[in-house]
């Protein structure tokens, strides 16, 4: 039975709501639509400067080959991967909240910053977006794919649809608990592309919140071209 204190306080917001606090700073936010304050937005900066025209990680120098050592030694299915910033401060602090203390409203200021990236890229028209799948166990645990709410808030944005016939069929160890070898070990096989006539020829965006050492997004794009696909582009939120 609901306690008579609980009734009076949500007769109490309804009459007078209260204003959304700011999810970083807890300041009082204007508009309720917004997640963030102005403050705590303009502290998350988009990466700059030379990065590897393969994956985007942030380079030393600019110097005429502009390939990092890691795309030198391994070749990753997609046809490049993008970020828009570093996986440090507020951004990591807004991920972690989003992905391990159930906030999934979160989706919105991450997805609108990845929006942001890709408005401004040279990259071809998308025929889908293809959010990284959690193997169902998972998202269970978690009660949803963060993946799969980036891709809503980016295909909103941008009308791309969602394809959803990329699914993970094998449980993996957290990569975030292995090394490079292993990581690329834990995903062999974990993925299936289903529904792959949709895909045929097709040049897709695959989207997840943090690209690390690459792993899975290579796993990924490797099944979807392996399955028909035309070309895989990778953006994510953060670069690890």
């Amino acid at each position: 039975m609901i306690k008579s204190a609980h009734v009076a306080n949500l007769f109490l917001n309804l009459l007078f709501p209260q204003k959304p606090y700011c999810l970083i700073c807890r300041k009082k936010l204007v508009e309720s639509s917004l997640h963030l304050c102005q403050q705590c937005r303009d502290k998350i900066i988009p990466l700059s400067g030379p990065l590897c025209d393969k994956c985007g990680k942030p380079l030393q120098i600019q110097r005429k080959n502009m390939i990092c050592q890691d795309c030198q030694e391994e070749h990753h299915a997609f046809v490049q991967a993008r970020s828009y910033g570093h996986y440090s401060g507020i951004l990591k602090q807004l991920i972690n909240e989003f992905k391990y203390h159930g906030k999934p409203q979160i989706a919105e200021v991450l997805g609108n910053l990845m929006f942001d990236v890709l408005r401004e890229l040279p990259w071809p028209i998308f025929d889908y977006i293809v959010p990284i799948p959690l193997h169902a166990a998972r998202q269970r645990e978690r009660g949803f794919n963060q993946a799969y709410l980036l891709s809503k808030v980016i295909s909103r944005q941008s009308g791309i649809p969602i394809f959803c016939g990329l699914i993970r069929i094998k449980p993996t160890e957290h990569q975030t608990l292995l090394d490079k070898t292993l990581r690329k070990e834990n995903l062999k096989g974990a993925f299936k592309a289903v529904n792959t006539h949709k895909i045929q020829d097709k040049t897709l965006l695959l989207i997840d919140d943090v690209y690390t050492t690459g792993a899975t997004s290579g796993e990924c794009s490797k099944c979807l071209v392996k399955a028909g696909a035309k070309a895989v582009y990778v953006l994510t939120c953060a670069r690890g």
